[in-house]
């Protein structure tokens, strides 16, 4: 009996977990920015790397510029 209840929960949560995706709306799901790195810290350091050599935002809030020389 408790194999049935079991088995019925599992079933009625993978029908619950299944969702219809019209077409206008998958563009907005698979954008880009939605994406969450497969690396966190590594996209940390590339986006710290990058601000400062952008020199627009120093560098998440440390002193520098542009050069890269913090």
């Amino acid at each position: 009996m408790k194999r049935l209840g079991l088995a019925l929960v599992l079933v009625g949560g993978a029908l619950v977990a299944c969702a219809r995706v019209r077409p206008h709306e998958r563009q907005i799901l698979a954008h880009p920015g939605l994406a969450q790195p497969p690396w966190p810290e590594q996209h940390a350091a590339h986006q710290h790397v990058y601000q400062i050599r952008e020199g627009s935002e120093g560098a998440a809030g440390a002193g520098g510029g542009g050069c890269g020389c913090n």
